[in-house]
């Protein structure tokens, strides 16, 4: 008979366990851990939190896993005591337990998760509401105030900070072609990302939601849990798309449930996530607050819209950049325009900076968000190999240039013959020896490219730090 059961009662202390990192441990992890978690947690939970943090070992073999036993008496718990330790830290997503079985027999695979950022963790209304009730309120706005970030009115100011070339200097041969080193590396940590472009929703964020919670919370209208399970994907795109919160994603389920059937009716589930998101956004003009220090882009070749421009599609759900870029044209978004949207978000080719920018680019050009014009800036950006939004803003402002520079040619073809004087004959000279040699000034071309590009994704790794 296994030692493991579905619904875990009791475990064995001679049940092995293996730790596994599924993130990074750091200063501010532990701060955010300390301050915000431990209010939520038993003082057994907190310290085995911290037991597993400190014990996980990524050159540890499967083979040479612990027992259980081991762990109780490092942490003096019995195995009830741990057992429940163990579920407050899985209900708050910082560990994950997983059941598996080889020729050792039976054991269970533990993964630990990092504390959940500031600035998400006051969003997640469950969490934010449970430690109000902890703790005082005046504690919890105090607890409000030490994880916001400063804002800075940078109005009228000008930006001095320089670029990483400007300071640093390499061969332009380093930039183009990196050592074989730093690819094989680059390609190890984008592994993640290379799966989520070739399904829909890559199954890493997938398994970072909280499932068992938004199945608790709508299961009390007795809906099947497999309505969930079933349909992860289409539930986790909606709430990504629309940025809900957990709650507001249980609420419209459970307002769009078949009574018939006792099955989630999807079109329904759409048009109230729809009616909720315009609720919630009311056509107003809406006013825009200036740029804090920390999201305001040092990316040196965009100009200050530009800037702007990108830091509105990094900070805004696709729904929302749409819903406020239209405001500003005192035009609306038309409900094909948030579907249609939202298709493209599902196919998981591009992140939802990125989809902000193709919205900007759609709107501008066609007025009206349909799927042709979004296919066709899609498959041209994903040919071109454009997948970050400073990458895209580049890319409009070079062919928005182009054109311009097409029709100056075509004008100076239908100047009337004459006589042609000697400082249009020197200028028609210098472009002449500048056509002999395409290819060069094609390559070299390409090689500015390339490095703004290499430029523009260092830029944005030390903005999302400041973040």
């Amino acid at each position: 008979m296994s030692q493991l059961m579905r619904t875990e009662t009791m475990i064995d202390p001679q049940l092995g366990y293996f730790l596994v990192r599924g993130a990074n441990w750091s200063d501010l992890n532990q701060h955010v851990f300390t301050a915000l978690y431990q209010p939520i947690l038993s003082a057994q939970a907190f310290t085995l939190y911290l037991s597993l943090w400190h014990e996980v070992n990524d050159q540890q073999l499967i083979s040479q896993r612990s027992a259980h036993f081991e762990l109780f008496d490092s942490l003096d718990q019995d195995a009830r005591t741990f057992l429940k330790s163990r579920q407050q830290l899985e209900a708050c997503g910082l560990l994950k337990t997983y059941q598996k079985r080889d020729t050792l027999g039976d054991y269970l695979i533990y993964r630990l998760l990092a504390p959940l950022a500031p600035e998400k963790f006051f969003q997640e209304e469950i969490l934010a509401t449970y430690l109000l009730e902890r703790v005082s309120r005046k504690k919890f706005m105090a607890l409000q105030r030490e994880f916001q970030l400063p804002e800075v009115d940078l109005t009228d100011t000008k930006e001095l900070t320089v670029g990483f070339l400007d300071v640093f200097h390499m061969a332009d041969s380093a930039l183009l072609t990196p050592p074989q080193e730093v690819k094989t590396g680059a390609a190890k940590f984008k592994q993640a990302q290379t799966t989520a472009a070739i399904s829909e929703i890559s199954p890493a964020e997938l398994a970072n939601f909280d499932w068992q919670t938004l199945i608790a919370l709508v299961g009390r209208n007795q809906i099947p849990e497999t309505e969930i399970t079933q349909h992860k994907s289409d539930i986790f795109g909606l709430q990504r798309f629309y940025g809900f919160s957990m709650t507001d994603i249980a609420r419209l389920i459970n307002r769009s449930i078949n009574v018939a059937t006792n099955r989630i009716n999807f079109s329904m589930l759409e048009e109230r996530a729809l009616a909720l998101y315009q609720q919630l956004n009311p056509d107003q003009m809406a006013t825009t607050k200036p740029a804090s220090a920390t999201n305001t882009t040092s990316i040196k070749q965009f100009t200050s819209a530009q800037q702007r421009l990108l830091e509105q599609a990094k900070k805004l759900a696709p729904a929302e950049f749409l819903h406020d870029l239209k405001q500003r044209q005192h035009s609306y978004v038309a409900q094909n325009e948030y579907r249609n949207v939202k298709k493209l978000q599902q196919r998981g080719v591009l992140d939802n900076a990125t989809i902000n920018i193709l919205i900007y680019v759609v709107v501008r050009d066609y007025t009206t968000v349909t799927m042709a014009p979004i296919d066709t800036v899609a498959q041209n950006w994903l040919k071109e190999g454009i997948n970050t939004p400073e990458a895209a803003i580049a890319y409009l402002s070079q062919r928005d240039q182009k054109p311009l520079q097409q029709k100056s040619r075509a004008n100076s073809r239908q100047k009337p013959a004459g006589v042609t004087p000697d400082w249009l004959k020197k200028q028609q000279t210098q472009k002449q020896t500048v056509a002999a040699t395409p290819n060069q000034i094609k390559v070299d071309k390409q090689q500015q490219q390339n490095i703004a590009k290499k430029l523009a994704e260092l830029n944005k790794a030390s903005q999302q730090r400041g973040e």
